[in-house]
């Protein structure tokens, strides 16, 4: 493993002073350890690793620093961190209290720039820099103290090369036009507001119950049946895929006229209305 300079901070004078350096920069790589608390049954931040493009790189101590003094940062919008993974680290660092703002996800963006059948951070390292990482530590007992050398040296080169990562990717994807794009899929969006994007739940149709068909609505039907099959001979596909017999059934008994009370029929989606729907009227006013 490659050994970066850092520094490991347990006194929350020392975070507060290393902290200044991670103002205003342009992108801070982020990663965090944790340990499994068998009583809050969940995992509990143990170190926070940041790397800045200046060159700065830090280990706070969760444990013993707190990590108070970095509140300002994380819940900052305008402070771009980037994370591997970051899904986790947010949902670690909400559990702790903080209103997490800015993170970016370089798994979502190497998925969407590299061709890899791994995407975890050593897969993408390797690929990326010929850096293996050495994730021996990756499980090893972040609850204890004194941490060695060992994990702390693995916790600070995470950010680092979470940071690294992003810079590499970010310049791909300038050269293609897509930063901005992609920037925007790979930010974890607050609880709220993911929320709110999400789309509204569809609302359930009770079952409709339609009446036998007279003898002349027979007739009708198939008549538009034949317009089916003719439609999806035209398409290529199976002639349930244009409409069901229950669809025709009670267009036959609701006779609508516009496109607008189409969509009262029963299996007709505004995808299908789109398609067929001036066909559908079309063949219900010539029978």
């Amino acid at each position: 493993m490659s050994a970066i300079a850092y520094q490991y901070l347990i006194d929350p004078e020392q975070a507060r002073a290393a902290l200044a350096a991670f103002a205003n920069q342009p992108i801070i790589g982020l990663d965090t350890e944790t340990f499994w608390n068998f009583s809050t049954r969940q995992n509990t931040l143990s170190l926070l690793q940041l790397a800045s493009p200046s060159g700065d790189v830090i280990v706070i101590d969760a444990l013993a620093a707190g990590l108070g003094e970095a509140r300002e940062l994380i819940e900052n919008p305008s402070a771009m961190m980037a994370a591997h993974n970051a899904k986790f680290d947010d949902g670690v660092l909400r559990h702790a209290g903080f209103e997490v703002a800015g993170l970016v996800d370089t798994l979502r963006l190497s998925r969407r720039t590299l061709r890899l059948r791994s995407f975890s951070l050593a897969s993408v390292s390797e690929h990326l820099f010929g850096l293996r990482l050495d994730k021996t530590y990756q499980q090893s007992d972040w609850r204890r103290r004194p941490l060695s050398r060992e994990q702390l040296d693995y916790a600070a080169l995470d950010a680092q090369i979470a940071l690294q990562v992003f810079q590499e990717l970010a310049e791909r994807l300038t050269r293609e036009g897509r930063l901005s794009e992609e920037l925007h899929r790979a930010r974890i969006a607050p609880p709220a507001e993911e929320a709110n994007a999400r789309p509204a739940p569809r609302v359930k149709r009770p079952p409709i119950q339609l009446r036998p068909l007279t003898a002349e609505e027979r007739r009708v039907f198939d008549k538009l049946r034949d317009w089916r099959h003719r439609m999806a001979m035209q398409e290529s596909i199976p002639a349930y895929l244009v409409c069901s017999d229950k669809t025709l059934e009670h267009l036959i008994i609701v006779r609508p006229r516009t496109v607008e009370e189409l969509s009262a029929i029963f299996g007709l989606g505004e995808a299908k209305i789109t398609r067929y729907g001036l066909a559908l009227l079309a063949q219900l006013t010539q029978v």
